[in-house]
């Protein structure tokens, strides 16, 4: 009989953090102000007074998690507002002189993500967005919304948009595109062919194009290569120049039209009239999030809302913490450490936190976006996205970014999400979701004891990683039929597989069992003495791998059909012998011996203590459930 549990208790948000994706400095009325978005629920816009850095507006942007993008428009701010839990993507607009703030509801249905904004000279701004990848133009003085379409077949991401002479030119992903997009014709000309020479790819292997500016007759564009490189277009001679690898970004444009920009080599000038690249200084190798450029001084904000000012050509940077309030932040990930402390990361990443289950008491950190938490000997491993870095953290120590909570392996091989860790004869094992546009998950090795990593990808053809188990020099993996976003499935199920550790091979691939053929993952692998437990849909199932054959299982939510993506079900085994598993995004108590169970709760996101006490996660806020006494 699985344990009676009291009512969920209310353990606060672990996370609250300042986050901004872009920023924007102007000068209005003899006033220099910095307008910024602070990501969370709901997310946060503010205006701050560059002269004392204080905030002289905020406002909370109702329906919206965080924004990628903000334009002046005249003498108005425009917000593009990423949809919150349940949302689509919403527009706003702040006035300059007034602080009088308007929001105009739902862009369009369906997209959820507004990732760039441009305006025409007219009274047009144009928006780009996921998951459609299309054109939504707004016109300021109706306050009507149109529909231009999605702009590639078959491409999720309007990333980049910007507007010159009558067209629009759209940065596109996963798989990029430029595409110039005549506003009264509506007629669409790709540009991306003759750039992937320069790339040394073909037009087909080119990533996302994710920024773009304007320097009159130029297009500058950003492609997110693995050396992260820079192509000017120029419209009047329809021709592509190289001009950089390392770029950092963003891109500001100064008053007379050339554009700035950043590189791991220093701070650039583009060139409009000439098209040539000046190297301004070689020590300002930060990239930074939008800004603007005021008095011959760059204005912008860091990821961590933290505000850059720099004069030019020579400096100083000055930084200063952000005077804005923090939001709450969804939760990524629940772990519970070797130290009985529960660890957490927070979407979008910037912070992390550490907390004293027993007492409540949290300690924040410096922490990028960890998809997964696993941990050998003493340490808690981080699997962060993007580009599947791999950090240790000692828990015997205090936290320190520098000291002790270090990037000790690049995972590469194109994979991006490390969601499924573990860990088995000394050794710690990585499942992984690869790199936009692409599929194949892999599995990464790290060796604590030589510091040495190494990774093997794809494991089973068009399928990722989702979860992980070593057995006897064996590791029994379960997979989802999920890439990296912006690319659809081959397959029509996921797989289990065995690979063999010693030899760095794939032993066979099998479906536990046949009704798992429609499944889009399967994952939750738990070890009960000589038995591998797994999950798929509403399944619990138990796997001998000696005789290679699942010998029991149970559909225990029939209802359940198709679930999974990317991040795999928590299973595990208590110290009162039963298992707690989130199978189908229920929090359930399951007999292995007889698959008797009982539904406690619902979370995507959950952790158990050896009390058998269960933690979840619901958006920002973090619940307990205690058993009876």
């Amino acid at each position: 009989m699985a344990p009676k549990y009291l009512p969920p208790n209310h353990l606060g948000t672990p996370i609250k953090q300042i986050s901004t994706f872009h920023s924007l400095a102007v000068e209005y009325a003899n006033k220099r102000l910095l307008c910024f978005v602070v990501n969370g629920h709901s997310a946060c816009f503010n205006i701050v007074d560059l002269d004392n850095y204080q905030v002289v507006f905020s406002k909370p942007l109702k329906g919206a998690e965080s924004s990628w993008e903000l334009i002046r428009f005249q003498d108005q701010i425009f917000i593009a507002g990423t949809g919150d839990i349940g949302c689509f993507g919403h527009l706003y607009s702040c006035h300059l002189d007034s602080y009088s703030f308007k929001e105009y509801g739902v862009v369009l249905e369906g997209e959820k993500f507004l990732w760039s904004m441009t305006s025409d000279e007219k009274e047009n701004i144009y928006i780009g967005t996921w998951p459609n990848g299309k054109i939504v133009r707004f016109n300021v003085e109706s306050e009507t919304f149109a529909d231009f379409g999605t702009i590639v077949k078959g491409q999720n991401y309007l990333r980049s948009l910007v507007y010159l002479n009558g067209s629009l030119y759209a940065g596109v992903g996963s798989k990029g595109a430029v595409v110039k997009f005549n506003i009264d014709t509506k007629e669409k000309t790709h540009l991306e062919t003759a750039a992937a020479p320069l790339l040394g790819l073909k037009p087909e292997e080119l990533p996302f194009c994710y920024e773009l500016e304007v320097a009159d007759p130029y297009i500058l564009a950003y492609f997110s290569t693995e050396k992260n490189e820079l192509l000017a277009y120029n419209t009047q001679t329809d021709s592509w120049q190289y001009l950089v690898a390392g770029y950092k970004g963003m891109m500001l444009k100064e008053p007379t039209g050339n554009v700035l920009y950043t590189t791991n080599t220093g701070l650039y000038r583009f060139n409009h009239q000439s098209g040539q690249v000046e190297l301004i200084n070689n020590t300002l190798r930060t990239g930074f999030k939008g800004g603007g450029l005021l008095n011959n001084k760059i204005y912008s904000c860091f990821f961590n809302g933290t505000i850059m000012e720099y004069q030019l050509p020579e400096g100083p940077i000055k930084q200063t913490p952000s005077p804005a309030e923090g939001q709450a932040t969804q939760i990524q990930t629940i772990f519970l450490g070797p130290d009985n402390y529960l660890y957490f990361s927070a979407y979008p990443g910037g912070t992390g936190a550490k907390v004293n289950k027993e007492t409540g008491e949290t300690e924040r950190f410096s922490l990028e976006q960890a998809e997964g938490m696993g941990s050998l000997g003493n340490s808690v491993f981080m699997g962060i996205y993007p580009h599947g870095h791999l950090y240790e953290l000692d828990t015997t120590k205090p936290i320190n970014k520098d000291k002790n909570l270090q990037e000790v392996y690049l995972l590469g091989k194109y994979q991006d999400r490390p969601f499924a860790l573990t860990s088995g004869a000394g050794k710690l094992f990585i499942g992984t979701i690869p790199y936009y546009g692409r599929l194949g998950g892999g599995i990464a090795i790290y060796d604590p004891e030589t510091k040495k990593g190494e990774t093997y990808a794809p494991i089973v053809e068009d399928l990722s990683v989702a979860s992980l188990l070593y057995y006897e020099g064996r590791l029994f993996g379960g997979t989802t039929i999920y890439g990296g976003l912006g690319i659809e499935p081959t397959k029509k199920h996921a797989l289990m597989f065995e690979w063999d550790v010693g030899t760095k091979t794939l032993v066979r691939t099998f479906l536990p069992l046949p009704d798992a053929d429609i499944t889009p993952m399967i994952s939750g692998l738990c070890q009960v003495g000589n038995l591998i437990y797994g999950t798929f849909n509403g399944y619990i199932f138990a796997y001998d791998p000696k005789l290679q054959r699942t010998i029991k299982y149970r559909n225990i939510y029939p209802e359940v059909t198709r679930y999974g993506h990317w991040r795999p079900v928590y299973t595990k085994l208590g110290k009162d012998g039963l298992l707690y598993s989130n199978l189908g995004g229920k929090i359930t108590i399951i007999d292995p011996l007889s698959l008797s169970f009982e539904t406690v709760g619902s979370s995507d996101l959950m952790a158990t203590d050896d009390d058998c006490s269960i933690y979840y996660a619901k958006g920002c806020n973090l619940y307990k459930l205690t058993k009876e006494k």
